[in-house]
C-alpha cells in the first residue's frame, strides 16, 4: 500500500520532530512531499531529510495551495492564529487534514468550522494525542469493566512545569492570549477533551478560577535586567536564568526551539536578541499559570481539572472516585493503582510507557491518521467534531474565570 502523501505546513518542534519524524521512521506509511515554512534552515531541513522537489517547498503556507498539490493530505502545525485560513484552503482543496490543537482560537471560529466540518467528506482529525495513550485507554477499559463500580467524581491535575511555563507561556509563542490563545485552550484542551473521554459523557456546567500570580513585574527582583544577558545580578538564584535553562549540555526540548545554531554562540545570540533571554517578570505575557475548572457531566460525572504552572516536572496524575472502588494513575510512570472496597485488596497495574511524544500518543496518533485515510473514515475518535466539543468547554472556562468563577451552563453559552 502506498503511503499517504501529505504536505506540511510548519516546521517547528511539532512540526519537523514530530510529523517529519514520523514520516522518516515510516516511510511506508507517510511521505512528506511539501513543505511551508518561514525560517529558511529549518524549511531547508526538510526538503534535504524528505527530498522535497524545489517547487513545493515555499516560505508562505498560501502559496502551496494556489494550484492543485499532488499530496492526500495537509498536516497543519503553523502558529494557532494561522489555523482557521489554512483549514479552509485545506477543504477548499478538499484534502484529508490532521490539525495541531487547538484548532482555532476564538469561540467565533470555532463555530465556523464545526458548520464547515458538517459538509466536509474528508478525514479531519485534531492532535488530542491523549486519546492514543495506553494509559488512558487503559483506565477507560477499566471504567466499562466496572472496575471502581459507578464512576462519581475525577481529578486530573496537569503539571505544566516550572521551566515549561517559562518557556512556552511566559517567554515563548503562547505567552499572550491576544497573539495566541487562552492557556485553558493552547495548553489544556485535550484535557478537557480526555475528561469527556473518561466522563463517557457531555460537560453540561463548568466553572473555573485562575490567574496570572507570578510572572509580573511587581515580583521582578530588586535590581533585575530586562534580559538575563545583561548582567542580572540574580543568574545564581533565579530558576527562570535563561542561562540555566539554555546553555547547558541539553541541546533538545527546549533548547532546539530557540535557535537553528544549537552551537554556545548561537544560543547565546538567540537570547541577546530573541525573546527567549527575557527576564520573566518583564515579558508581555498575560495568560494565567494557575487555573482550575470544575466541571458537571450529563451523567452526573462531577471532574476538577488543576493546571498549575508552578510544579517541578511536567506530568499528569489522576484520580477516578466510584462505587465499588478508587483509581490513581501517573501518566508518565504508566502506573495504575486500583483499590477495591469490599475486598480491600490494592492492584498495580504498570504499563510499557516512554516519556517521548505523550508517553507514546504522538506515534499512534499519527499512525491511526494515516489508517482513517487509507480506508476513507471519516469519524475518527480525535475527528474535528468531538475536537471543538473540548474546545468550547475551554472557552466558557476562560469566560468563567474572567467573570470571577461564575457558573457557565454550556448549552446557553455555546447558543449566545
Amino acid at each position: 500500500m502506498n503511503p499517504v502523501r501529505v504536505a506540511l505546513l510548519g516546521a517547528g518542534d511539532r512540526g519537523r520532530f514530530t510529523y517529519a519524524k514520523y514520516a522518516l521512521d515510516h516511510p511506508d506509511e507517510l511521505t512528506i512531499v511539501a513543505i511551508a515554512e518561514p525560517d529558511e534552515t529549518k524549511r531547508r531541513r526538510i526538503v534535504e531529510e524528505h527530498s522535497i522537489e524545489s517547487g513545493l517547498a515555499v516560505s508562505d503556507w498560501r502559496a502551496l495551495f494556489e494550484r492543485p498539490l499532488p499530496v492526500d493530505a495537509v498536516i497543519i502545525a503553523i502558529q494557532d492564529a494561522m489555523h482557521k485560513d489554512a483549514i479552509l484552503a485545506a477543504m477548499e482543496g478538499q484534502y484529508h487534514i490532521l490539525c495541531e490543537k487547538p484548532v482555532v482560537t476564538t469561540l467565533e471560529e470555532s463555530k465556523a468550522i464545526a458548520e464547515r466540518a458538517k459538509q466536509y467528506d474528508k478525514v479531519f482529525s485534531v492532535a488530542h494525542v491523549l486519546r492514543y495513550s495506553r494509559f488512558f485507554n487503559k483506565v477507560r477499559h477499566l471504567l466499562d469493566e466496572g472496575a471502581i463500580g459507578r464512576l462519581i467524581g475525577i481529578e486530573l491535575d496537569e503539571s505544566v512545569g516550572h521551566i515549561h511555563m517559562s518557556h512556552s507561556f511566559v517567554r515563548g509563542h503562547w505567552n499572550n492570549s491576544n497573539t495566541s490563545a487562552p492557556m485553558i485552550l493552547a495548553k489544556s484542551c485535550h484535557d478537557l477533551d480526555i475528561l469527556r473521554y473518561l466522563a463517557g459523557s457531555e460537560c453540561t456546567s463548568l466553572s473555573s478560577y485562575g490567574d496570572l500570580h507570578h510572572f509580573t513585574a511587581e515580583h521582578k527582583p530588586a535590581g533585575a535586567t530586562a534580559r538575563c544577558t545583561d548582567g542580572c545580578p540574580h543568574l545564581q538564584t533565579c530558576p527562570y536564568a535563561a542561562q540555566k535553562i539554555y546553555l547547558g549540555d541539553n541541546i533538545g526540548w527546549p533548547v532546539s526551539v530557540i535557535t537553528t545554531d544549537l552551537s554556545i554562540e548561537g544560543r547565546l545570540k538567540a537570547l541577546r536578541e530573541g525573546p527567549w533571554g527575557r527576564c520573566v517578570y518583564q515579558c508581555d505575557n498575560n495568560v494565567v499559570d494557575h487555573q482550575t475548572v470544575q466541571m458537571r457531566f450529563e451523567n452526573g460525572v462531577i471532574a476538577t481539572f488543576t493546571m498549575s504552572g508552578f510544579t517541578m516536572k511536567t506530568h499528569r496524575t489522576l484520580r477516578l472516585m466510584g462505587t465499588g472502588g478508587e483509581l490513581k494513575g501517573d501518566m508518565e510512570a504508566g502506573l495504575l493503582t486500583l483499590q477495591d472496597f469490599s475486598s480491600r485488596e490494592e492492584q498495580t497495574i504498570q504499563l510499557e510507557t516512554t516519556r517521548e511524544g505523550h508517553s507514546g500518543s504522538d506515534a499512534r496518533f499519527i499512525a491511526d491518521f494515516v489508517r482513517l485515510v487509507r480506508s476513507h473514515i471519516t469519524e475518527g475518535g480525535t475527528s474535528v467534531a468531538q475536537a471543538l466539543h473540548s474546545h468550547n468547554m475551554a472557552f466558557a472556562a476562560e469566560a468563567s474565570r474572567l467573570s470571577g468563577g461564575a457558573k457557565i451552563e454550556m448549552k446557553e453559552y455555546q447558543e449566545q
